[in-house]
């Protein structure tokens, strides 16, 4: 914890790290696949460059993703869940089963996305 964060209580320092309107997605789409900053300025919450920088800033801070290069010039990086990025997934799942209970125009997600396991 840090003498940034409201109480101890786990719930709110979980939203403090991952309860902005983005931080889920991106979970969401790195456990997808993706990996690149392009792919993920293409999911259809279109997502702005300036928000998305500071999100992938904020993760990578928070120990929820990596950053690793993969082209010199001009330097481009892939971003990866760490293993604590993908103890996310449990909630995103949840998230997604809650949706598709109580609101009926949400769709479906694929089933390699619910019943994938944290790590994989």
């Amino acid at each position: 914890m840090t003498n940034e964060t409201r109480s101890s209580c786990p719930i709110s320092v979980t939203l403090e790290m991952a309860g902005d309107r983005w931080t889920m997605l991106l979970v969401r789409d790195m456990v997808n696949g993706k990996s690149k900053y392009s792919e993920f300025l293409n999911s259809p919450e279109r997502i702005t460059t300036n928000v998305l920088a500071s999100r992938l800033l904020k993760m990578e801070a928070s120990g929820l993703v990596r950053k690793t290069l993969y082209q010199e010039r001009p330097k481009r990086y892939a971003y990866a869940l760490t293993e604590r990025g993908h103890d996310l997934l449990p909630i995103a799942q949840a998230m997604c089963r809650w949706a598709n209970k109580h609101l009926p125009d949400t769709w479906v997600p694929p089933d390699s996305f619910m019943q994938a396991e944290p790590g994989t």
